[in-house]
């Protein structure tokens, strides 16, 4: 399983709106294949700051959603972190 950590913003002019982040509720009926679940967390100490942590089948997967047009929000999001050059943490579980 491949795990992708970022970090993100809810800011109209540098990150994410909170109606698209909201909209990633949507997303726990249907999945992009090959992701199994994710989770966001806020950060306790700064405003506006959240964590995107998704859990994969696979690097390909992940590389595949952020090319297509059917997940608009986690692919902003995606892209937004690779722009602004956010902290991204990626790593494999092993059980």
């Amino acid at each position: 399983m491949y795990v992708n950590l970022l970090s993100f913003k809810i800011n109209e002019k540098e990150g994410i709106s909170s109606n698209e982040l909201s909209m990633i509720e949507n997303y726990t009926s249907v999945l992009p294949q090959g992701l199994d679940r994710f989770h966001v967390f806020k950060d306790k100490k700064k405003e506006n700051k959240f964590y995107l942590i998704e859990y994969w089948s696979s690097m390909e997967a992940k590389e595949k959603m952020e090319t297509s047009d059917n997940f608009t929000t986690l692919s902003r999001i995606h892209k937004i972190a690779k722009k602004r050059h956010s902290k991204k943490i990626e790593c494999d579980v092993i059980i």
